[in-house]
Order: C-alpha cells, then sequence, then structure tokens
C-alpha cells in the first residue's frame, strides 16, 4: 500500500465522525483513478438539500441522513458519479472516472505553455515548463520572450541591466516572489532576475493587479512568482549546456537524490560572456563582458501531516563593459565594472490536519540574506552591502464549512542597508511589521459542478520604521464563472512601496549626471483596479482561449524620476495624486491544427505624470503599444519542435533633448520609431534522454546605431548611454543540448 493510501486510510479512520454545528456529519476524500485528490469537485445529496466543494485537500464533510440516499459527485472534465449511502456511514472514499474535456475547464501544460485558470478567483497566468523550452530562457530575465504580459527592456547602453515592465508600470511596482517568499529586493533589484538560472524553474505565475495580502504591501502592480525545481520531482542528472555567437557559454548541472519522504538537491551554474562587440562602431561595447558562478542546495521532506525544507544558495556576478579604445586626446577609458556578491539561507515548515482536521494548517517561512555590490561607472562610484530577515507565519481554517475559509498571517522584514555613492551616504534601516487576514467565500454551483462565485477579501495593518508611519492595505478579488469555460474577474486594492532610488535607477549612473534627491520623500502608494473576462473554447473540435484585461493604477504618492527637468541633472522627488497607468491587453491562442499553436497579443498603455514644471507627460521609454504573435509546431511522433515570434514595439518617449547641443545628438530623436524584433527555435529528441536546440534571436538584425548622446566626449556633462529603446547588438545565433541520462525510454 502506498503513501497516499495510507493516508487517506489514515484520514477516514481519524476524521469518520466528528460533530459539526452539533450535527452528524460525513467525512470523505475525491480522488480520480490515478489517486490524485481533487479539489473543488461539487458533492451534494441527490434531492439537493444539501451540498460542499472538496477542498485543496480533496476532501469534505457533509450532513448525515437519517435514511438512505445518494451522493452526486460533480467534477468538470469527469464523469459524474451517484454514490449510495447508507445510515451510519460516516467516511467516503470516492473515485471518480473518465476524463472528458479537462482543457475545457482550465488550459494549462497539457494543452499551451500559458494558461489562465477559469477556478482561480484572481486574474494570474501561468508559464509552464512546455512554455519555457520554446526560448533561450537561460536565466529568469530571459524567460518572458513568449509572454505578451510582461515586457523586458534594456533601458542603458553600458550596464547590460535588463528591467521588466508590467501593466504599463516598471518593474519596481510588481513584487518578485520565489515559492511564495519576497526576495532580492533593495541594492538586488538591478540583476535579481539574471540571479535564478532558468533550468532552476518549474513554473512562473504571473498575478495582476491588486493581489494578496498575505505577502505584505508591496505588489502595486501584481507579483511575479517563480517555482523552483524540487529534487522531489526533478530528474536525478540533468545536465545543460549551451553557447552563442556573442561569446556566450552556460553550464547547468542538477543533482537529486530522493529517499523515501526526503531529498536532497545540488543545483550548479556557471556562465560567462568573452566578446569585443562593438556593430556601430562607437568605441564602446554593445554588451557587457560577464561571469557568473551560482550555486544551490535544497534539502526537502514531505510526509501526510508535515513538510519542512532547508535551501542554501550562494552566487558571484562580474560584468565589465564601457568604452574599449580612447579617443583622440583621451587619457582615461569610460569603464564599467560592476561586482555582485550574494549568500542566501531560506527554509519553510508546515503542519496539516492540525487536530486531525485536513483543512486546518500552519504554515512558516524564513530567510536571511547578505548582498554586496560594487560598482564604477565612468567616475561614479556606487558601493553598498545589505543584510536582509524575513519571517511569516500563516494559520489556516474554515469556518463552519468549507465553503469559508481564512487565513491569518503575521510577519517581519528587517533590511540594513550600508550604501554610498560617490561621496553621498546613503545608509538606512528598515523593519516592516504587520498582520494580515484574508477571507474567501465560495459558492458551490451543483450544475456546473465547481464553485461558480468566489470573494476573496484581505487586508493588512504594517507598520515601517524607516518612514516611520502605520499602513493598511485593503484588497478584495472576485470571480463568477457565467459556465466553467467563462469567467469573469475584477479586483481592486492598496499598495505601498519603499523605494531604493540608487539601486532602482542604476542604470542612470553610466553617465555625467549629478543625482539630485529631495528631502523627506516618503514611500510610493496607490490603488490599482482590474476587470478580466478569459473564455475556454473550442472551435472546429480544437482547443482554443481568449483573455481581456483591463487595468488602471492611481497613485496617491510616487517618486518621480525627473530625467526631462536638465541634461545635466537627475531629480528625484515627490508627486500626489497626478500620476496615472492604465492599460488595455488582448490574449487570444488557438491549436490551428494537431501540433500547431497560435498565439497573438496586443497590449495599450498609458502612463503619466505631472511634473515639476505642472507639464503632464508621458513616462520615458515605455512603448504605447505592443504586439506578439507566436507560432509553435511539434510533430506527430515529439521529435521536432518549432517555434517563431515577432515582437512589435510601439514608439516610446525619449527624454527632453532640447538643451543638449545639437552636435552631441546624432540619431536621437523625440519618439522612437515602431519596430519588430523576429526570433525562432528549433529543437530535436535525439532520444528520450537528450534534446538538442538551436536558434536565432533578433534575426532581421534591427539595431540602434546611435544610442550615446556625447559618444565622443566621455569627459562631457552631456554624456548619457540611458536613452536605449531597441537592441545594440544585432542578430544572435545559440545552440543547446538538455541531457538526462536517468530518463527511461
Amino acid at each position: 500500500m502506498n503513501l497516499l493510501k495510507i493516508y487517506i486510510t489514515l484520514l477516514l479512520v481519524l476524521q469518520g465522525t466528528f460533530l459539526l454545528w452539533s450535527q452528524k456529519t460525513i467525512f470523505g476524500i475525491v480522488t480520480n483513478e490515478t489517486e490524485e485528490l481533487l479539489a473543488g469537485a461539487s458533492v451534494y445529496w441527490k434531492d439537493k438539500s444539501a451540498g460542499v466543494s472538496t477542498d485543496e485537500n480533496g476532501t469534505f464533510r457533509i450532513l448525515a441522513k437519517n435514511q438512505p440516499d445518494s451522493l452526486l459527485v460533480l467534477y468538470a472534465g469527469y464523469n459524474p458519479v451517484a454514490i449510495a449511502v447508507q445510515p451510519g456511514e460516516d467516511s467516503l472514499w470516492i473515485v471518480i472516472e473518465g476524463i472528458k474535456e479537462l482543457a475545457m475547464v482550465e488550459v494549462t501544460e497539457h494543452q499551451f505553455g500559458n494558461s489562465v485558470s477559469t477556478l482561480n478567483p484572481r486574474n494570474v497566468e501561468r508559464i509552464g515548463s512546455k512554455e519555457l523550452k520554446k526560448a533561450p530562457c537561460c536565466n529568469l530575465s530571459e524567460s518572458f520572450e513568449t509572454n505578451g504580459t510582461v515586457d523586458v527592456a534594456f533601458p542603458n547602453a553600458l550596464t547590460g541591466v535588463k528591467e521588466i515592465q508590467m501593466l504599463g508600470l516598471r518593474g519596481i511596482y510588481t513584487q518578485f516572489l520565489i515559492e511564495n517568499r519576497p526576495t532580492m529586493t533593495g541594492i538586488a533589484t538591478p540583476f535579481a532576475f539574471e540571479m535564478i538560472p532558468g533550468t532552476w524553474l518549474s513554473g512562473i505565475a504571473l498575478a495582476k493587479g491588486a493581489s494578496s495580502v498575505k505577502n505584505g504591501s508591496n505588489g502595486i502592480a501584481g507579483q511575479i512568482s517563480t517555482d523552483l525545481q524540487s529534487p522531489l520531482s526533478d530528474e536525478p542528472l540533468f545536465v545543460n549546456l549551451f553557447t552563442s555567437t556573442e561569446g556566450r557559454g552556460e553550464a547547468n548541472i542538477h543533482l537529486n537524490k530522493r529517499k523515501k519522504n526526503h531529498a536532497n538537491g545540488v543545483y550548479l551554474h556557471g556562465s560567462f560572456v568573452e566578446n569585443k562587440w562593438d556593430r556601430n562602431r562607437d568605441q564602446f561595447y554593445d554588451m557587457p563582458n560577464r561571469s557568473q558562478l551560482n550555486g544551490m542546495f535544497r534539502h526537502m521532506y514531505q510526509d501526510d501531516t508535515k513538510c519542512y525544507q532547508i535551501n542554501f544558495q550562494g552566487l558571484t556576478d562580474r560584468r565589465t563593459s564601457g568604452q574599449i579604445s580612447p579617443f583622440v586626446g583621451q587619457s582615461e577609458l569610460f569603464a564599467v565594472q560592476q561586482q555582485n556578491d550574494r549568500m542566501e539561507v531560506w527554509g519553510k515548515y508546515g503542519l496539516e490536519n492540525i487536530d486531525g482536521k485536513s483543512y486546518r494548517q500552519l504554515g512558516n517561512i524564513f530567510s536571511s540574506s547578505w548582498h554586496r555590490t560594487n560598482a564604477q561607472y565612468g567616475a561614479n562610484r556606487w558601493e553598498a552591502t545589505q543584510q536582509s530577515m524575513y519571517w511569516q507565519s500563516l494559520y489556516q481554517d474554515i469556518l463552519g464549512n468549507t465553503n469559508h475559509t481564512y487565513v491569518l498571517a503575521p510577519s517581519v522584514q528587517i533590511d540594513n542597508v550600508a550604501e554610498r555613492v560617490n561621496e553621498q551616504v546613503l545608509d538606512r534601516e528598515e523593519t516592516q511589521a504587520g498582520l494580515m487576514g484574508e477571507y474567501t467565500y465560495s459558492r458551490p454551483n451543483l450544475d456546473l459542478g465547481i464553485p461558480d462565485l468566489v470573494i476573496v477579501a484581505g487586508a493588512r495593518i504594517d507598520y515601517n520604521t524607516r518612514f516611520q508611519q502605520w499602513q493598511f492595505t485593503p484588497r478584495i478579488s472576485a470571480k463568477y464563472n457565467a459556465s466553467v469555460n467563462s469567467v469573469f474577474r475584477l479586483s481592486a486594492g492598496k499598495g505601498y512601496r519603499s523605494p531604493h532610488l540608487v539601486a532602482e535607477n542604476v542604470s542612470l549612473l553610466a553617465s555625467n549626471k549629478t543625482l539630485q534627491f529631495a528631502p523627506n520623500m516618503g514611500m510610493e502608494s496607490a490603488w490599482n483596479y482590474g476587470v478580466n473576462y478569459t473564455q475556454q473554447l473550442k472551435w472546429h473540435g480544437r482547443p482554443g482561449s481568449i483573455s481581456f484585461d483591463l487595468y488602471r493604477t492611481d497613485f496617491i504618492n510616487q517618486v518621480l524620476v525627473d530625467v526631462d527637468q536638465s541634461p545635466l541633472v537627475v531629480a528625484f522627488y515627490e508627486v500626489k495624486s497626478n500620476s496615472f497607468s492604465q492599460i488595455a491587453l488582448i490574449t487570444a491562442q488557438y491549436e490551428i491544427a494537431r501540433g500547431l499553436e497560435l498565439k497573438v497579443s496586443g497590449k495599450y498603455q498609458d502612463a503619466r505624470a505631472i511634473y515639476s514644471d505642472g507639464i503632464q507627460r508621458q513616462a520615458v521609454l515605455l512603448p504605447k503599444y505592443r504586439g506578439l504573435v507566436t507560432l509553435d509546431y511539434t510533430t506527430p511522433n515529439k521529435k521536432w519542435m518549432f517555434n517563431l515570434r515577432t515582437q512589435v514595439i510601439g514608439e516610446q518617449r525619449l527624454p527632453d533633448n532640447s538643451q543638449i547641443p545639437h552636435e552631441y545628438l546624432h540619431g536621437f530623436p523625440e519618439q522612437s520609431p515602431t519596430y519588430s524584433l523576429w526570433s525562432g527555435q528549433v529543437t530535436y529528441k535525439l532520444s528520450k534522454q537528450t534534446e538538442l536546440y538551436l536558434g536565432g534571436e533578433n534575426l532581421t538584425n534591427f539595431q540602434q546605431h546611435e544610442a550615446i548622446i556625447a559618444v565622443r566626449e566621455p569627459s562631457s556633462p552631456y554624456f548619457n548611454g540611458a536613452q536605449l529603446w531597441a537592441p545594440m547588438g544585432g542578430n544572435i545565433v545559440y545552440l543547446g543540448l538538455r541531457y538526462s541520462p536517468d530518463k527511461a525510454e
């Protein structure tokens, strides 16, 4: 008898009889034929006198009858089941069989690499492992190439820093989580997404708009949460090798060993870029040379009543770029050197079935990290060290029955930052402690077989020592299913953010501008509102989906980074109640023919603020329009996979350069032109153990030829490399191999 059967048998014995609201009840578990626990199944008496839904563990409780009767069980995609129940029976194990059309309920990795569930009350888009293999996802920052929700920009021609954009806002307004744990904030921000190797990822969840308050008051625009490979399920040995024409090499090795309920995993990553690329011949590197060593150890344990894990990660990352050779009369090169070192330990401990009740759970999360950055950008020097600690406990229970659940969670985040920019000291200590509560109501629909109405309402209160203020963060989400294939969602909520101005704008240091900070700037705060409609469909017998998103963010208080005020200065100051961002997004995907999938995404975004001169301006380097088209084909024998994609990037406003001498501004318009980027990849399975993939990026070789203002006078006060709106490096061809000898044919 396997562990799941033991677990189910123990639950049936321990939970068979108990009193709920002083009445006798029946305890049951619903699984499919492979013994997978089914959450969200509808269970009700034949006369519909009472009905419930199974919880996330597949269990339910329902009021017992004094005479023989039948329980009906419905789960979308499975055949309905009727179970005869005799008086006195107090425990049931119900198995339902016969999947009919599961893809119509929730499109997941089984159909498309990107999916939006019709059951989740929040608008969460999931990127699965299938999707991650369609592009060279060497790290997390490169994992959004086939996604229309998150955009990746290169705002600087010298640092190589990548910045994400979501819901028409910079990535700093999106909370970053690793397995439900906030991390890599503060001085780690510039390269956070490049510190998670792509092979470590098992999936990514993009929560749009005001999300849960469980993870803090951050996440004004939403959350990006990553799931890492688990040694409990990952291959015992996995090897990934990668090289490209940009002089890039990479190796990844996973080593996992599992024994009974526990497992250990070692994940190793090494990468480098060695090139002399200067395709626009401006005597500056098109991209930095860099090297990274990154390692992680994971120990995990899981049984029927508890689970825990402990993880260690350490990395070192070095980047050099800047000027290749001097100009006539120049005595010193404009050099860029960036060094990041990081160590982190984190863990989780959870208890299930507390007091013998499967819905009662307690979880604990903790982490501790140390991060150091040491960087030189021409004459600008940035040095910083950050020590951080995080702790959270979560308690989950029900109110009466599983249609009413709640979560309570205290948490604390501590950051100690020692930071210096040139001669300016920006040291700070910050502690944010708080308590959250969240209530979920699910209304079972006996005809649909799923909860048709779900409302999640939560709030938290925190105290921040850096700004010496209390914060109240309310958020609410709701979804309504008109059918199992269509869902409407609404969300609204408030968010706060503690700015780390230098780290979040480090690309501006690769210029000769002076940084000016207004005194007594506070926390940023905003309201976010959103609506989503998702429809799963079948047309000519083939699956598809279409999703519409409308979101707006209204800032109560925002710290503006003003690069229009003067060509010699970057001004940081607050604006109140006059900044906003709004976005409209449509995404559709359809299986045109067997193995041939088409995805189309279009987005309009508008972000504005009233600056210190009283003029309302669009955000800089934010395209008004973006489009994405992907075409994917997998042969019937699964040996070949072909992926083609094109991105269309609309006009972007560049900073006001009217005060800069004309001779320094060759090739810098007021707005960038609309352009497109084409990429493709071919994957071939040599065997079940080995895959080869060959691809190219920017196949049409589109480039921004003039990328640096006053490029031939690096000592000029007008010298500035922070106005990049298109790629500099041209086309890239890459080759990779995935190998896992432990996979059976």
